[in-house]
């Protein structure tokens, strides 16, 4: 166990943890979170979180959407697996050879699925939820490696074509 206090399990781990992003469809729009906790507090991205001990991939996605948004889905392919890492900033005036503590790191796959019911309630980690075009993502979303993913779900969508 770490020596740190922490308000979250996952502030300075001992190693990566494995957690899902969840890109949920419902015919041109795409649900969106504003993410109400670190990491990233305030910006928008996908709903999903962290897998649970006996949990398929596919389940962590539907829960974690469910939770954080009230809308349930139907997870249906992987897309991608990035990673997320986040360090602590470098002490003033240390030298290349201090490493920054790591104070979040996630093995994230992104999971593409199918909406299924309900209307978007932010829940859990959210602070907000929304359906979003693809105008509105390109302008909510940010964060270098999230808008990355959702521009690969804009394309595989593409690709997949109608229906």
């Amino acid at each position: 166990m770490s020596d740190q206090p922490s308000a979250s399990p996952h502030l300075y781990p001992d190693q990566p943890r494995v957690g899902v992003g969840v890109l949920v469809w419902k015919g041109g729009q795409l649900l969106l979170i504003r993410r109400a906790k670190a990491p990233l507090a305030g910006e928008w991205c996908l709903p999903g979180g962290s897998q649970e001990l006996g949990e398929t991939l596919f389940q962590t996605a539907a829960r974690e959407v469910r939770e954080e948004t009230a809308i349930a889905c139907r997870p249906y392919t992987v897309l991608t697996a990035v990673d997320g890492i986040t360090r602590d900033p470098r002490p003033q005036g240390a030298g290349p050879e201090v490493e920054p503590r790591v104070r979040f790191h996630f093995t994230i796959v992104e999971i593409m699925a199918e909406y299924a019911g309900g209307e978007p309630q932010a829940g859990d980690d959210a602070a907000a939820a929304l359906w979003a075009d693809r105008a509105a993502c390109e302008r909510l979303v940010t964060w270098p490696s999230i808008k990355a993913v959702v521009d690969l779900g804009w394309a595989a969508r593409a690709a997949a074509g109608p229906g």
